[in-house]
């Protein structure tokens, strides 16, 4: 069986945002404000997912781009943005534990309303744009707390509405995602 991205998808190579990134990342302005890049497989902000960020402290900011190929979604390929938020909440060893929020859009996905028949012009203006409450750990493979692996688990906006809405009827558990992650400083 061989796969093949709709004719519609052929016009936005993968290449030219890769490039684009990388283009941003060894600018000399990027250097002085961005002071660790990561990368993320899975966890509902695309399959695979790269970015940079900074950490004041405790506290980390970052931007992610991941994609979603057509092969695993079933339909095109889907590609997200996310401003990445972390909060350390404790350190212990070569071990830390953190809580996030990760406020993530998917880029032309309009929900998928194609199915369902066209909705009127700007019907869903801010619909996607989502939100994921995350917790999760590192593990540092030097002691100089430079290069770590991350795994990550957490719940999207929808789901945390409807489990307030629904209490009692939705299992929260049954509808969380995991991610897991490589993060380096530099």
């Amino acid at each position: 069986m061989s796969f093949r991205l709709p004719q519609e998808q052929e016009e936005y190579p993968i290449r030219k945002y890769l490039f684009s990134l990388l283009l941003i990342f060894n600018s000399q302005a990027a250097t002085n404000y961005l002071d660790h890049i990561n990368s993320q497989f899975a966890g509902e902000i695309g399959l695979i997912s790269v970015g940079a960020g900074r950490e004041f402290g405790r506290y980390s900011l970052g931007l992610m781009y991941g994609i979603v190929p057509a092969e695993i979604s079933l339909g095109r390929q889907l590609e997200t943005v996310t401003f990445r938020q972390t909060y350390r909440l404790f350190d212990w060893s070569r071990f830390s534990f953190h809580m996030g929020l990760n406020i993530y859009h998917v880029l032309g996905l309009e929900y998928e309303t194609h199915k369902y028949g066209e909705p009127p012009r700007k019907y869903y203006p801010i619909g996607s744009v989502r939100a994921i409450a995350s917790f999760g750990a590192s593990y540092f493979l030097d002691k100089a707390r430079r290069d770590s692996f991350y795994f990550e688990t957490g719940l999207n906006d929808v789901w945390i509405m409807n489990w307030f809405s629904n209490f009692g009827e939705i299992n929260p558990t049954e509808h969380l995602s995991m991610g897991i992650g490589f993060k380096t400083k530099f």
